[in-house]
């Protein structure tokens, strides 16, 4: 297909998600989808095409107060919500899981037309984890629990005592969702405040929303209680910061990046409010000189391309042995070269636009710059199209200062650096202002454990992509973040210890 004649992705997509897009499905509140109390909307442009194919609303403050306060309303004692049994809590969120299930080819088209991301990936990558995300933490429901504690007696009177802890719902969860995996993420912050018996106010990304107002149509056909589970549409620094300005939010649950995320800390120190946040990441992926090259270019070049980029656990840094990066780089420019580039919804597509016109400009931004520094030995263009469509790019030669080296590109952009000691690189990461995830590709077993010892990452990945399992906690070192998702420690961000001493003879 010619990209620079490519339809817009509302003729492209199913009936189903095309009636849902042009629906303009508004807020979502205490239980029903409702207007805004402004007028304000914003539009939603088609990546691929460049077009505009919906609006969503651009809430006003009186909008997030009022989810907060159905938030509120919904985790009071005595609600339906906090009179629910964790089998009923585990029950609806198993029966959440069923219906992404179900709806995966709409939600995939949701996401192809609002992001980018390739219908492929969408349906193959992002709707399993996130279903495979709920249905981890349905289980957690029936499974959280205190501990009893043995106290000695009082000494000087005698008295016995008897002590316990219990883990309680943290409260009214405030979160804010990035755009580049709006249904993957979103899984995130849901499924384990849900399965800790928390409400929630869901604020996502203005730049790809619609299908994660979908996913919450899905949990109203479910049966959620009123209150439990609202959304909010809108701009950060207007609905976003309502929301973070809102007294009644008790925690909030941020992924995004690092300039951000430091905003919501600060927001937070006023008032000590819970905060988890994953934030920003310049992952190295570090190649050793008995890695099987061959083998494991897809591994890097698939951790990288897809999404046009846009993965916040993204190995775009390479840094190779010098005996085998020469090799290596021309192995990455062969399969980077072959990688199909088109539109979301055409069938073949691998590689789709990125995000928006503002993404576009900045990750171009940077590949001018890198072809300025060093050699760009594959992709560097732009594609002629209406859409945002932009080659995987290899960059090699860059010199150690260069921002490409040390910001978080977030495009199809891979840059190779070379290395003789591996302690070198080590030291290297460790002093990153980032400490997401890092990469280890080889053979020697020693070698990797003492690597993987050293370094200060939250995640590290042995020869494989960054595929993060519902299981497995995932959060960064440093500047990447602050708290946990995914896995038992993820839960644990939603929950609060009570402990409780009695005394068993009181007189």
């Amino acid at each position: 297909m010619n990209i620079l004649t490519a339809p817009s992705s509302l003729e492209l997509c199913s009936k189903e998600a095309r009636d849902f897009i042009q629906s303009k499905p508004g807020l979502f509140i205490n239980g029903t989808w409702q207007g805004s109390d402004g007028n304000d909307f914003l539009d939603v442009v088609d990546p691929s095409s460049g077009t505009i194919i919906g609006q969503i609303i651009d809430s006003t403050k009186s909008d997030v107060d009022r989810a907060v306060a159905a938030a509120k309303a919904a985790f009071a004692t005595g609600s339906e919500w906090r009179r629910c049994g964790p089998d009923k809590r585990q029950n609806l969120i198993l029966k959440l899981a069923d219906a992404i299930e179900a709806d995966t080819d709409v939600l995939s088209d949701l996401i192809a037309a609002d992001l980018g991301t390739t219908k492929a990936i969408a349906s193959g990558f992002e709707i399993p984890k996130a279903i495979e995300t709920f249905r981890y933490y349905a289980g957690f429901a029936t499974k959280i629990k205190g501990e009893t504690i043995d106290l000695s007696p009082d000494y000087k009177t005698g008295g016995e005592f008897f002590a316990y802890t219990s883990k309680e719902p943290v409260g009214v969860v405030g979160a804010i969702t990035p755009w580049n995996a709006p249904v993957m993420v979103t899984s995130w912050k849901i499924a384990p405040a849900l399965a800790a018996g928390c409400t929630m106010v869901l604020k996502p990304a203005e730049d790809a929303c619609l299908a994660t107002l979908r996913v919450i149509e899905l949990a109203r056909q479910v049966g959620f209680p009123a209150g439990v589970l609202n959304i909010v549409t809108g701009r950060g620094e207007s609905a976003g910061q309502s929301l973070l300005n809102n007294k009644d939010v008790d925690k909030f649950a941020f992924t995004g990046s690092c300039e951000v995320g430091k905003h919501i800390y600060r927001a937070g120190a006023e008032r000590l409010v819970r905060l988890s946040l994953e934030l920003g990441g310049k992952n190295p992926m570090i190649v050793m000189e008995d890695a099987d090259i061959e083998a494991i270019t897809p591994a890097i070049a698939m951790s990288t391309f897809p999404n046009a980029g846009q993965i916040c656990v993204s190995g775009s840094k390479v840094v190779a042995h010098v005996s085998v990066a020469e090799r290596l780089a021309q192995s990455l420019k062969t399969f980077a070269e072959a990688l199909p580039v088109g539109p979301a919804l055409v069938e073949g597509s691998v590689i789709g636009p990125v995000c928006s016109k503002a993404q576009f400009d900045r990750v171009m931004n940077y590949i001018q710059k890198g072809a300025a520094q060093g050699r760009v030995i594959a992709g560097g263009e732009a594609l002629k199209s209406n859409g945002y469509y932009i080659q995987p790019t290899v960059i090699t030669d860059l010199p150690k200062d260069s921002p490409l080296l040390k910001e978080e590109i977030f495009g199809p952009v891979i840059t190779i650096e070379t290395y003789e000691d591996i302690n070198e690189v080590i030291e290297e990461t460790n002093a990153a202002d980032f400490g997401l995830c890092s990469f280890l590709f080889g053979s020697d077993h020693g070698k990797i454990q003492s690597a993987i010892r050293d370094l200060r990452t939250g995640t590290v990945f042995v020869n494989t992509g960054p595929v993060p399992p519902a299981a497995m906690t995932l959060g960064g070192f440093r500047q990447s973040g602050i708290g946990r998702d995914l896995g038992a420690e993820g839960l644990g961000g939603y929950l609060e210890t009570k402990s409780v001493v009695t005394r068993i003879n009181p007189h």
